[in-house]
């Protein structure tokens, strides 16, 4: 049975709510490093999470704050983030911390929420800018969705299997370069996911409409 970790504490979350971006900047204003995630989460609510149905737009944040938490853990003085390597190292950070619907949840949204971090990651007041480096494409971000769902199975049996298993398993994950979630639900479902009494109450909240969440509202 999966079992989720400290994911994603709302606390963090629910700062965006709180975030005050100064509307009046004067040249040469800049935020300590702390404050980064909280700044790019509150430009992400006002820009496209308020847009969003809320299951929606609390994954893609909860995914931002652990994006951001890899991205920083390199330090202030590496300016690049590299928007590919990051996101693999995301997702095999969050894990099976999540029920798969969190990755069919997040998938249609890489691609925005990516063009989102190139237009805001850079205007991030920051002494030295960030750059944004090895953006993914489509086909990317859904083979590195199927790779990290292959290795949470993996994980969750504790199944020992070869590197061509592995990618075989990979590959019965994908049609015509789209994660097939009938074929995910069906490897995952008999799996259970346990939302842990540990886990604050919008973190509960979250886990349990992610989890009421069917193979009918992904569309395949």
């Amino acid at each position: 049975m999966s079992r989720p970790g400290k994911f994603a504490k709302s606390s963090r979350v629910k700062q965006l709510r709180q975030f005050k971006r100064r509307k009046h900047q004067q040249a040469g204003d800049t935020i300590p490093w702390e404050q980064v995630t909280d700044f790019l989460l509150g430009r992400y609510q006002l820009t496209r999470g308020r847009q969003q149905p809320p299951v929606v737009a609390a994954t893609v944040q909860r995914f931002l704050s652990e994006w951001l938490a890899v991205a920083q853990a390199a330090g202030e003085t590496q300016v690049q983030w590299d928007l590919t390597a990051v996101t693999q190292a995301t997702l095999k950070r969050i894990g099976n911390q999540v029920p798969w619907q969190f990755y069919a949840v997040l998938a249609p949204q890489l691609l925005p929420w990516q063009h989102f971090l190139q237009k805001e990651g850079p205007a991030v007041p920051l002494a030295s800018r960030r750059q944004l480096v090895m953006p993914f494409t489509a086909a990317t971000s859904q083979q590195l969705i199927a790779e990290q769902l292959a290795v949470n199975l993996l994980t969750v049996t504790a199944t020992p299997i070869t590197a061509t298993q592995r990618q075989q398993l990979v590959t019965s994950l994908l049609a015509q370069g789209q994660v097939q979630w009938s074929a995910v639900a069906g490897l995952f479902a008999p799996l259970g996911f346990q939302v842990t009494a540990g886990s604050d109450t919008t973190t509960r909240q979250w886990l349990n409409e992610l989890r009421a969440l069917t193979v009918s509202d992904f569309h395949n």
